[in-house]
């Protein structure tokens, strides 16, 4: 299929490379097929583009590489709903907000997107440890 999208113009997408999300990003209830995007200018930034609107694409980024004492423990019934084993197998990637003033980038490490590669499958966590805030400000700028 062609998906003509807002910010990376005509995509053709085969169907095995569509993941898709058991429960919807929080917001996003009529959202629950996407593409991950990668663009190597912006690594480790991915895109998670929707199928279902085009006009529809976050960036991404590993909650791994923004703080690296990350760590999440997951319960039997959050893999089985993605139908994996291990964390270990999963891809873990966070939203991020990018404003213009680049001191204001952050990402929500409270509410992870846990990814199944192998079987495309993905779903949103919210995290109720408190030890992970809402908007982690992925630059440190000491003059703020």
């Amino acid at each position: 299929m062609l998906l003509k999208t807002r910010l990376f113009g005509e995509v053709s997408v085969k169907d095995e490379e569509v993941i898709h999300f058991t429960k919807p990003i929080l917001g996003f209830d009529d959202c629950r097929q996407y593409l991950l995007i990668e663009n190597e200018a912006i690594f480790p930034t991915f895109w998670l583009q929707s199928v279902n609107d085009p006009n529809l694409a976050f960036p991404v980024v590993s909650p791994f590489s923004v703080d690296e004492n990350y760590s999440i423990n997951l319960q039997t019934l959050d893999l089985d709903d993605i139908d994996l084993k291990s964390l270990d197998d999963a891809l873990v990637l966070t939203l991020m907000v990018v404003p213009q003033t680049l001191s204001s980038i952050r990402t929500n490490l409270r509410a992870p997107i846990i990814y199944n590669p192998e079987k495309k499958v993905a779903k949103q966590l919210i995290l109720y440890d408190e030890k992970y805030p809402i908007h982690f400000y992925v630059i440190d700028d000491a003059n703020n």
